[in-house]
């Protein structure tokens, strides 16, 4: 049974990117790897006072995020520049899913 692995995530153009690539385990990636992209957007948040750790987003960011299941890389280059990537940014995206 397959899972899937986070192999990147960080901020990109201001919003939050999560990219996975789903393992099957049975070694069948002819068509290239299967991958999902969420974005969410980064609040703004007033400093942090004190020594606990700032959250990444606030829980109700997930109700603003968009996850991406594109068919192949092709695809999630196009949707990702549909909602507002731009072309470098796209390529960095991109770069992040292994062969």
């Amino acid at each position: 049974m397959g899972e899937w692995k986070t192999v990147y995530e960080d901020e990109v153009e201001e919003r939050w990117v999560t990219l996975k690539v789903y393992e099957s385990g049975d070694g069948d990636e002819d068509d290239g790897p299967v991958v999902r992209v969420t974005v969410a957007p980064i609040e703004d948040e007033p400093e942090q006072m004190g020594d606990e750790p700032k959250p990444i987003a606030e829980p109700d960011a997930e109700d603003n995020s968009i996850t991406l299941d594109p068919d192949a890389i092709e695809d999630l280059e196009e949707e990702l520049i549909e909602i507002g990537f731009s072309p470098e940014a796209v390529r960095w995206i991109v770069s992040k899913v292994p062969d």
